[in-house]
């Protein structure tokens, strides 16, 4: 898309301005902002001679970029020492090349405002429907999972108690029954006769307050032909007297905007009489606006059974349902997700085409690409939500993607990727664009963190997702391999980002695939583990390549292919590293990750402190060597995680740190007192090697912290006062005998701010506990806590306290949790929630493919690859994926695969896979503790 390209570049100058301050390139940074301006004001146009444009500019400003890079990597490679004449005449051409595009931007800029000039403000894109007059829709139907949201609306609008005027918004994402619901309130004929006047409107994305205001009057029934032709202020009078004195029911249906509300909202009167105004749209923040309350109904997605219900209800009436179709039929139903409309139209298809069984087999693989290649009703009501989109946001919308289906997304990981791939600045205008899209219900919110409800994981629905897939592929945005989306080069060689899933199979004329196809691309994700045979090329043949993500494949090694790719941003691998000096070259680094399961710390070199665009530093264990004496300072630094012991202060060249991770080596003779000199950091992990000594019992903590993570420290409680004072903390994890003592007494002022705690593993027998402490607590978890006798009684008087979670490791916790609810609940504080959990053994991390069910067995993440390998091999002595791992035998032999191959970088696995070892060490683990 032509902003997303356009805002790369914008950034691409930037930093480019700032390391060649000789180049001239003002001129073109002028253009490109007022090309920025352009976009933003013609976003609304979408008619042909528009698109055309703004693929002219989509294609220049990727030309430009090339030639700035292209131009700069040449630079790069060449020694400081020498600037001969082929530099300057690669200087020359690379500003000659980018006058043309000055040129021919400015052009297209003239064009543009010509096309505008002509249509006004008053053009309308050919996607927005403009029927803001739309009459009711008749009739009512069988709401199949909605009953109690179609009673909690009708309460609200029958509650005599509440005799002023109210607002009732209906909320959620497109297809999931907004206007169905508040059609079967409308056409309810109690409804009918409670209020006097029921009126019934369709508000546009585009609309016109004339015509909202005609449809009005003639639901009232007062329209006429010489009204039609009155004033916009006379229909308002008009509008006004009609509904005063009178109790009314207004239903305002698919609100796209706060100014609809306002232009409205003047017009109905507040009589005291129980008038009601029920308004439905995707839009949050809409219908908060709305209402002073901030009170809105939002809509649930069907359960299995309901979905089941449905389908069942449409496909085939009250006709019997075939039993051979009942297995597959069940898993078309339960894929789609709950999404009441996506149920139904695939019902339609499927009751209007022919039902065999390898029909809808095939239906149930392939529904979501089914139905947004239909272009149908529902595909066009869910692009309604895209067309609706700003600018800034399209692109974080479209780059969803590259993720697959029913994908669980760390909202940490996606925020370094949009800042990466230049879509924001920083990481708060990442999830600022994050909340706004998850407002409009483009994206579903996954799991929480510890508190003030900060999103952790986010995931989005399978039909959303196949349209980002199909809207980033027709727009050259994005590129995504998987089983049923076959790698063709001619049609990715123009993409700028490659997404490979985990279904992906390969075939042997991929390898003829050349360099020169994939010469443009910026971004390289790849979503799978290492069943998948990944070739080198894939992530090594890019030149210009920004962005490297891998994680699924697991290396023997740091790839020095890597240093070749000097315009990288981002880099996530899989590896024990140890990282060359050489990775300074690598001058616009600003994330590198990486993950190792060996548990040995990788190396950094000590020329990591010479690479100031450095952001995040994250590893799952590290040895940093000490900052030279250089005048060097990483002010862009906010996370350094996990580090090997560290008994240097590192403050002055970290001023900005937010968040660090340490595996602290308690042999070690050093006080850890440097770290209070880190005033900006609010979130510290400490992970002992073995019980903390007197040398760690005089560590000194910046009061900026707010989150702390502690583990297998064998800490006495006594000392607990170190945290305890810090005035900012608001959590404190403590896990695997991060203390130990029989006691824990609290200290009068201690933990002032704490708003969650969880103690995860320990021998604590007696909490010592009044309701003084923890005066904020709103999170108390306990597990594996099998010696405590009972959570203290007065935990329960904290009035802000609102989960307690434990699991049965101690029958008399339990029972004290139970005393403590109860308690409450007979004062009347129905707040409080109770959990009770099964008792198992924690493994941490839980990462590359390992997961644990509540039983506590172990399990390899299943993928669709393992899914199709099971039928294409019936019979095969392969474990099931999603068997547990504690009842699997040894694997099959993995051995040199091709990506590490082709990369130098290959590494013989005979014997056991690497499952079998991982489940050896967690085992190990278990025995140990």
């Amino acid at each position: 898309m032509a902003y997303a390209a356009v805002l790369s570049l914008a950034q691409t100058l930037d930093q480019i301005f700032v390391e060649n301050k000789n180049l001239t390139l003002n001129d073109l940074i002028h253009k490109v902002g007022e090309i920025q301006e352009l976009l933003v004001k013609s976003s609304q146009n979408s008619s042909r001679e528009v698109k055309s444009l703004e693929i002219k500019i989509r294609d220049m400003a990727y030309h430009a970029e090339n030639v700035i890079e292209v131009w700069q990597i040449g630079l790069q490679k060449r020694s400081d020492s020498r600037i001969d004449e082929d530099v300057i005449t690669e200087k020359d051409t690379a500003i000659k090349d980018l006058h043309e595009v000055i040129t021919e931007m400015g052009t297209i800029k003239k064009k543009m405002e010509k096309i505008k000039g002509e249509s006004g403000e008053q053009y309308l894109p050919a996607y927005w429907s403009y029927f803001p007059s739309r009459s009711a829709p008749g009739g009512q139907t069988n709401m199949v999972g909605f009953e109690k949201d179609l009673m909690q609306i009708k309460d609200g609008l029958y509650n005599v108690q509440k005799s002023t005027r109210q607002i009732i918004p209906i909320v959620g994402m497109g297809g999931i029954g907004k206007t169905t619901l508040a059609m079967n309130v409308y056409n309810d004929p109690v409804i009918a006769d409670h209020f006097h006047i029921c009126a019934w409107v369709t508000i546009s994305q585009q609309y016109r307050i004339t015509e909202i205001l005609l449809s009005l009057l003639d639901e009232i029934g007062v329209l006429t032909d010489k009204i039609r032709k009155e004033s916009d202020e006379r229909l308002k009078e008009l509008l006004y007297k009609s509904l005063k004195g009178r109790r009314y029911l207004i239903v305002m249906d698919d609100v796209w905007s706060t100014n609809a509300w306002n232009d409205v909202q003047m017009l109905f009167p507040d009589d005291n009489n129980g008038s009601r105004i029920l308004f439905t749209t995707r839009l949050t923040h809409v219908a908060d606006y709305a209402t002073s309350t901030n009170h809105r109904h939002l809509m649930n997605f069907l359960t299995e059974e309901e979905s089941w219900k449905l389908f069942c209800q449409k496909v085939f009436g009250k006709a019997n349902f075939p039993p051979e179709l009942v297995n597959i039929g069940k898993k078309i139903s339960k894929n789609c997700q709950g999404l009441p409309l996506l149920i139904v139209v695939i019902a339609r298809l499927l009751a209007e085409e022919n039902k065999s069984l390898d029909y809808w087999k095939y239906v149930a693989v392939n529904l979501c690409s089914i139905i947004v290649g239909k272009n149908d009703r529902c595909s066009e009501i869910l692009t309604f939500s895209y067309n609706n989109l700003p600018l800034h946001l399209r692109p974080c919308f479209l780059y969803m993607g590259v993720f697959p289906e029913n994908y669980e997304i760390p909202v940490s990981r996606l925020v370094k990727l949009w800042v990466a791939e230049g879509f924001v600045y920083s990481d708060m205008d990442a999830e600022q664009h994050l909340m706004e899209l998850i407002d409009r219900n483009l994206i579903l919110v996954g799991q929480k963190g510890s508190v003030n409800g900060k999103i952790k994981t986010c995931r989005m629905h399978d039909i959303l997702r196949e349209l980002c897939v199909r809207i980033a592929h027709e727009d050259n945005f994005l590129y995504v391999k998987s089983r049923y989306l076959r790698f063709l080069p001619e049609e990715s060689s123009f993409k700028r980002r490659l997404s490979i899933h985990d279904d992906a199979s390969y075939s042997g004329s991929e390898e003829n695939v050349t360099m020169q196809s994939m010469d443009l691309v910026r971004s390289f994700i790849y979503n799978g583990w290492d069943e998948t045979q990944l070739h080198s090329y894939y992530y090594f043949g890019y030149r210009l390549l920004r962005l490297l993500d891998m994680v699924g494949v697991e290396l023997s090694g740091f790839p020095e292919e890597i240093l070749l790719l000097v315009n990288l941003r981002y880099i996530a691998i899989a590896c024990h590293a140890m990282i060359p000096a050489s990775i300074s070259i690598l001058w616009n680094l600003n994330t590198l990750i990486v993950e190792d399961s060996t548990g040995i710390a990788s190396q950094l070199p000590i020329e990591i402190w010479n690479m100031p665009q450095l952001r995040h530093l994250i590893f799952s264990r590290v040895f940093l060597p000490a900052p030279p004496t250089s005048p060097f300072v990483l002010v862009n630094l906010r996370t350094l995680s996990a580090l090997d012991s560290l008994d240097y202060d590192i403050s002055n060249k970290t001023p900005y740190l937010e968040k660090l991770g340490i595996h602290y080596n308690s042999e070690s003779s050093h006080s850890p007192n440097h770290f209070a000199r880190l005033q900006n950091l609010e979130t510290m992990k400490i992970l002992f090697d073995s019980p903390a000594k007197s040398t760690f019992i005089n560590i000194a903590l910046p009061s900026s912290l707010k989150k702390i993570t502690l583990e297998r420290g064998r800490i006495d409680w006594e000392y607990m006062r170190i945290f305890g004072f810090l005035p900012n903390l608001e959590v404190l994890k403590l896990r695997e005998y991060a203390f130990q003592g029989k006691e824990w007494i609290l200290n009068e002022g201690e933990f002032l701010k704490l708003k969650f705690l969880l103690i995860w593993e320990t021998d604590l027998e007696r909490w010592i506990v009044d309701d003084t402490h923890f005066p904020r607590l709103e999170h108390l978890i306990l597990r594996n806590c099998s010696n405590l006798v009972e959570i203290p009684y007065d935990i329960g008087e904290i009035p802000t306290l609102e989960t307690i979670e434990i699991d049965y490791s101690s029958p008399s916790a339990v029972n004290s949790a139970k005393k403590i609810l109860d308690d409450q609940q007979s004062l009347g504080n129905n707040g409080l929630q109770v959990f009770f959990h099964p008792t198992k053994a924690r493994v941490y991390p839980l990462k590359f493919g390992i997961e644990q069910d509540e039983s506590g067995h172990f399990y390899r993440r299943k993928t669709k690859l393992d899914e199709f390998k099971t039928k294409e091999k019936p019979g095969s002595s392969t474990e099931k994926s999603g068997s547990s791992i504690e009842k699997s035998g040894s694997s099959k032999e993995k051995s040199g695969r091709s990506s590490t191959e082709k990369s130098g970088s290959s590494k013989e696995k005979s014997g056991s896979s690497t499952e079998d070892l991982m489940l050896e060490k967690y085992r190990h683990l278990k025995q140990f503790r």
